[in-house]
């Protein structure tokens, strides 16, 4: 009730949610019991216009001791990975994400070995999916300060997984499975499953 686009979604340990709106930058608490929402407080610098703004929420594995939250934003410049307490200061944990008119993506989630997915958009321009040294259309694996995990296909790079177009969702399956939805450009949606096995990327679509 009272909650214009939401967006991100995330559970609290008391079974509250902490959901995001889009284009407002709200965060704010919903009772399972149709209570009003209640403002939290607002994620400042967004650019909600096209398919951007508040994209994604994950609690950090550690929530219940630093009771932090990360969240995929979009702002005048880019895309990225921030987090913050609630009613605390924002800091930037992954920047440089390219951002476009669509193509924005940003769905997190934290997989059982501690580390962070990050599905980003191609930002409209397929050809940056492909492209190992943009951010752009990928799946990236960093750990809680954003820095890419050692286990990664190139240890020095957040990539995990390349080739995605408008990525709109993300969820981890078992060991190094990770499933994202993406909207169809002609009316085709689709499913894919991304796993590593011994370095070696393999999507199936």
């Amino acid at each position: 009730i009272g909650l214009t686009l939401p967006w991100g979604l995330a559970v609290l340990p008391d079974g509250t949610a902490l959901v995001g709106e889009r284009t407002t930058g709200r965060l704010l608490i919903v009772q399972p019991e149709r209570a009003p929402a209640k403002p939290v407080m607002r994620i400042p610098g967004l650019d909600g216009t096209g398919d951007g703004g508040l994209l994604g929420l994950a609690l950090s594995p550690n929530y219940d001791d630093d009771g932090l939250v990360y969240a995929y934003v979009t702002t005048r410049t880019d895309n990225r990975v921030i987090r913050f307490a609630l009613k605390g200061a924002v800091t930037s944990v992954l920047t440089g994400i390219p951002k476009g008119r669509t193509g924005n993506g940003g769905r997190i989630a934290f997989g059982s070995d501690g580390m962070l997915y990050v599905g980003t958009g191609d930002a409209g321009k397929p050809a940056l999916s492909a492209n190992r040294k943009s951010l752009a259309g990928k799946v990236l694996r960093v750990d809680t300060f954003g820095r890419p995990d050692r286990n990664n296909p190139d240890p020095s790079s957040p990539v995990y997984s390349l080739g995605h177009g408008r990525l709109a969702g993300l969820c981890l399956s078992g060991v190094n499975q990770v499933y994202t939805t993406e909207p169809g450009r002609a009316g085709k949606d689709e499913v894919n499953r991304v796993v590593l096995e011994d370095h070696d990327l393999r999507v199936f679509e």
